[in-house]
């Protein structure tokens, strides 16, 4: 989730030694995890919705979405909304890229993995490119390699990602108390959407001054407190928009905005649409 200094994940690769690891995950919520490895990382979600953050990308994400993570690029997927007891389900993979460099037949392949540093997200992707990625999880360690060339090469050939990072540099957490620091105050801010949030209120639990919190934040996020909330807040409503069938008003109301007219003209700024239009809009593209 791009709201926290990253947290460096130290991935095992003693189970037993093997440079690809492929595995299901699920539960009834992502939580906030903001962390970073130097592991090249694909996750599809299988079942599920929230918010992604990838880098300084905030967006929200459901069922079908797949990105690629390059190496030491931030990332997270958080789901709070657990009132349908409905399980978040994802694929993911997590390779070490050197070998790709030491085979002459893999090269283009090796250049798209590298130009994966600022995260790709992948749009309308099929079902047999998510079945392969399925599959992986099943195939004996020897034959993950083979498979594994084989989704990248039909992601790099038949495929036109999306870049989701303006940034490829992040200020690292330099301590173990710092990176606690960093994910509790993004975990609190996820948390309380719905509520109000204030600078104040967020140095306060940060145990800073106000000036010293921007700073803060905006070094470690690459965005204002003011700017981040409101980026979280209506990737929020997209959801709900895309999900419910409450009223604009309501889901105004639940993810943090008191006046309908300031969510608005807040999501249109963010979006360049009214929220019925970006509704209009999806149902009309799914239909």
């Amino acid at each position: 989730m791009k709201s926290k200094k990253p947290i460096l994940e130290s991935i095992s690769w003693d189970r037993p030694k093997q440079s690809i690891l492929a595995f299901a995950t699920e539960g009834l919520a992502f939580e906030p995890y903001w962390h970073y490895h130097p592991e090249i990382e694909l996750t599809l979600i299988t079942q599920g919705k929230g918010i992604r953050f990838v880098g300084d990308s905030i967006e929200s994400y459901q069922s079908g979405d797949l990105v690629l993570i390059g190496e030491h690029l931030p990332h997270h997927w958080v789901s709070k909304d657990t009132s349908h007891q409905r399980l978040q389900k994802a694929i993911v993979i997590q390779f070490q890229a050197q070998w790709l460099d030491q085979v002459p037949e893999l090269q283009t392949i090796a250049a798209f993995i590298r130009s994966a540093k600022v995260g790709f997200h992948f749009q309308q992707v099929r079902a047999e490119t998510q079945e392969k990625i399925k599959a992986l999880t099943e195939m004996p360690v020897p034959l993950r390699i083979s498979g594994l060339i084989e989704i990248l090469f039909d992601l790099s050939a038949h495929y036109e990602p999306r870049s989701l990072s303006q940034k490829t540099q992040f200020h690292l957490p330099d301590s173990t108390k710092e990176q606690e620091r960093i994910n509790q105050v993004i975990s609190y801010i996820i948390e309380h959407l719905d509520q109000k949030l204030t600078v104040c209120h967020l140095a306060d639990y940060s145990f800073m001054v106000p000036q010293a919190f921007c700073r803060w934040f905006r070094r470690h996020t690459g965005f204002s407190f003011i700017t981040y909330l409101n980026k979280t807040r209506i990737e929020a409503a997209c959801q709900l928009l895309l999900t419910s069938n409450l009223a604009v008003k309501q889901i105004a109301y639940q993810v943090g905005y008191e006046n309908t007219s300031h969510f608005n003209r807040t999501f249109k700024r963010h979006t360049t649409l009214s929220p019925l239009e970006f509704k209009r809009e999806y149902l009309q593209r799914s239909t």
